[in-house]
């Protein structure tokens, strides 16, 4: 599988460390390659799994937050392989100010990639289901 690119990979120190806390506290991959058509797209900091399933993505942010471009990139990827994910933009300011795992993690900006209306998704709700707002 060839490295080609479609971004410019630039990161500081401190990005890299706030990158590394987060990944401690939510349990996440650092660095994941995403691809289409054996082209890497894009690569976010943190990657969140659960029962092998990909459920949500973090990006750390200290000089800029995520661009219209990289946020189409994940979008069409989503589209392309049926999946849906959260995405979280989170400062590395507010991560390095942590003394120690915050309960909740504090977002600047949240995405929900969806390909279902909201009314399509909620009639497909088991009646069984509960809503889970669980801290990681």
């Amino acid at each position: 599988m060839s490295k080609n690119l479609h971004f410019k990979k630039n990161e500081t120190g401190y990005h890299k460390h706030a990158v590394i806390q987060l990944a401690e506290w939510v349990n996440g991959i650092i660095e994941k390659e995403f691809y289409i058509d054996s082209s890497i797209v894009f690569v976010p900091d943190v990657v969140c799994y659960k029962n092998g399933i990909i459920t949500s993505i973090y990006e750390v942010v200290y000089s800029h937050p995520i661009d219209g471009k990289k946020l189409g990139m994940i979008q069409n990827w989503c589209y392309r392989n049926a999946t849906e994910l959260s995405l979280f933009e989170v400062s590395a300011d507010w991560i390095l100010k942590q003394t120690e795992k915050p309960e909740r993690i504090r977002t600047m900006e949240y995405y929900d990639i969806s390909f279902y209306e909201e009314d399509e998704f909620k009639a497909n709700i088991p009646p069984n289901f509960k809503e889970i707002n669980e801290p990681f």
